[in-house]
């Protein structure tokens, strides 16, 4: 009887002390899902800051007309082109007026056998190329940054021609959002890969919603998300 009283005060204290580090189990996990919770936070306040800041770069560049110099140059320059684009009149309705298509990027292209200029601001990317300099005439070929997808085709490995890595510029084909159609293809001389997250960036900028970056001097997301609970 001695010995079972005694199993039995044994008994009792190692569920005692199961249930002790089971409680700080669940603390503990508790803690840490708050912690990593904070840091889900910290991160996307982060990130939401970098794309305001990014947003905020392309509308002080964009709104340059008039205050800076190369800016106001640069965007006559553009809407020289523009007017002989002959497929402006179907952009007509997504245009701003020339103080608000200041370029963004300015960087030669060569497309084809042809060689040029691509600009790209906000809302378009304008190609300028020319198949003999100088001598023969422009080629003006205009697109919606919104509409288009970038492809980067890999660089060729012809040692006759070896060329480097081009971009696939495609579009929706007859509206439809499934089917794309390339109708455009060229090198820009900044590289392929710079220049597609270049035009990703202007492009997430585009669509994306301005509200969505509104922060609280408090803390940034953290203390919006926190404040709404």
């Amino acid at each position: 009887s001695w010995s079972h009283r005694k199993l039995s005060s044994f008994e009792c204290a190692e569920d005692a002390v199961s249930r002790i580090l089971l409680a700080f189990q669940r603390q503990n996990d508790v803690e840490q899902g708050a912690r990593l919770g904070r840091k889900n936070m910290q991160v996307m306040d982060r990130l939401a800051k970098m794309q305001a800041h990014k947003r905020n770069c392309i509308g002080k560049l964009s709104d340059a007309y008039g205050s800076n110099l190369l800016a106001t140059k640069a965007a006559d320059e553009f809407h020289s082109y523009l007017r002989k684009c002959p497929n402006v009149k179907s952009h007509s309705g997504t245009f701003k007026s020339t103080s608000h298509q200041v370029p963004l990027l300015i960087c030669n292209v060569m497309a084809g056998n042809a060689t040029g200029t691509c600009y790209v601001t906000d809302s378009h990317i304008l190609f300028v190329t020319q198949l003999v300099p100088i001598l023969g005439g422009n080629r003006v070929a205009l697109f919606s940054i919104v509409d288009v997808e970038l492809t980067i085709l890999p660089a060729s490995k012809s040692m006759l021609s070896p060329l480097p890595a081009s971009i696939s510029l495609s579009v929706s084909a007859s509206g439809k959002r499934s089917t794309r159609e390339e109708v455009y293809n060229f090198i820009p001389s900044i590289g392929a890969r710079r220049f597609a997250k270049f035009v990703e960036v202007v492009k997430d900028v585009s669509v994306e919603d301005p509200n969505t970056l509104k922060f609280s001097d408090r803390g940034g997301l953290i203390y919006m998300h926190e404040g709404s609970r």
